[in-house]
């Protein structure tokens, strides 16, 4: 388990309930902030394999610092699958149905959902049992606890910024691509690359489907990506007003959100 990697000078002189916690689940590892009206207070991140990933999480979230009582605890599972059911037509006796349809899950995971704010879909997801369980037994004191899709703040300022906008959320292994079109969400889906021939394809498949315009349409980049990239290049070959999203307000440098991505700093505040 590695050490915290950064705690600012002033956070102990704030109770724990000003601040709010957002834990990151991913399927390389595990990251949480602590956010004050934006401002990062804490954060960690470790990164794990899949034959010890289970004992690591439990060791990543048994640290100190998570005893305190926050005012919030965002709880964000990041993998690639995930349906939107506008809510209209939503039933939650049709979860499992809703599943099947759309994507694959094991006897080992549980389906949940996520009820966007900003606009008119619930999200459908699947999240371990046993990640679940712990996460549960973990925070059972906090008065406030939320699990949400990786995708959910693409969804909640994208529909609230009314603006026509593609979003693309980048991981190790999958990238999560959204489009927004005033208020409305047009397209929501992820898809798993293993390097930039396959990332291009399916964004230029993407902006074919949606007969977007690539010197036009804006696109913001979130998570693993960074502007020295070959990725970040590719894309600006084909997509001429593509940027990458800025870090949240801090004096520290940031690496790589195995801990730090748009989700964690919209959904704490």
């Amino acid at each position: 388990m590695q050490d915290l990697h950064f705690v600012s000078e002033d956070y102990t002189k704030r109770k724990p309930k000003d601040y709010r916690l957002s834990i990151s689940i991913r399927r390389d590892g595990f990251s949480f902030l602590i956010v004050h009206k934006g401002d990062v207070k804490a954060f960690s991140y470790i990164t794990v394999d899949n034959e010890t990933r289970e004992e690591q999480l439990q060791k990543f979230l048994n640290q100190d610092i998570f005893k305190e009582t926050f005012g919030a605890v965002t709880i964000i599972i990041v993998q690639p699958n995930l349906t939107l059911v506008p809510k209209k037509l939503y039933d939650d006796s049709m979860l499992e149905q809703y599943a099947e349809l759309n994507f694959p899950h094991s006897e080992t995971e549980s389906v949940i959902t996520y009820e966007t704010m900003n606009s008119d879909c619930v999200v459908l997801f699947p999240i371990e049992k046993s990640v679940w369980s712990l996460c549960r037994l973990v925070f059972k004191n906090q008065e406030m606890v939320s699990y949400v899709p990786h995708v959910a703040p693409l969804l909640e300022i994208g529909a609230k910024n009314r603006k026509e906008k593609l979003y693309i959320s980048v991981e190790s292994n999958f990238f999560t691509a959204l489009y927004v079109k005033h208020k409305d969400i047009r397209f929501c889906n992820s898809f798993e690359f293993k390097n930039v021939n396959d990332f291009m394809f399916y964004l230029m498949n993407i902006v074919e489907q949606l007969k977007l315009d690539p010197v036009e349409i804006p696109v913001e980049i979130f998570g693993k990506m960074s502007e020295n990239s070959s990725y970040f290049s590719a894309i600006r070959l084909f997509i001429k007003n593509a940027s990458v999203a800025s870090s949240p307000k801090t004096n520290v440098a940031f690496p790589y959100s195995l801990f730090y991505n748009h989700c964690n700093i919209a959904l704490c505040e």
